[in-house]
């Protein structure tokens, strides 16, 4: 009799324990299936980051080139008003000299 005691506690304790090892595994699988979620939605996250990088990329190799034509046009715009300036200041030395030319004629016509 105590035999077959012991015998029906051990069993007790093999099912028992086999249903504690059926929830742990039951329970791995289910955080194994939300890590693999998890991982796959980082994936995807990365992914987007990836291609958002790569827009991001472009745009600034646009705008670089963008600057680039403007620095180029403002050089040209800078080298006009340069150009205009010394036309400028030729033609008020013309007006000055223009002007104590007449001066001088004034004074021989008129007299000191």
């Amino acid at each position: 009799m105590n035999l077959e005691k012991s015998m029906d506690e051990l069993e007790r304790h093999i099912n028992s324990s086999q249903s504690y090892f059926d929830d742990v595994r039951v329970q791995i699988e289910r955080e194994l299936k939300d890590v693999n979620e998890e991982i796959a939605d980082l994936k995807d996250t990365i992914k987007e980051l990836e291609e958002d990088a790569d827009t991001a990329d472009t745009q600034i190799q646009e705008l670089m080139y963008q600057n680039s034509m403007l620095q180029l046009e403002l050089t040209e715009v800078t080298n006009e008003l340069i150009t205009l300036r010394n036309e400028i200041m030729k033609k008020d030395g013309i007006i000055i000299h223009l002007k104590h030319e007449l001066v001088t004629l004034g004074e021989n016509i008129f007299g000191k």
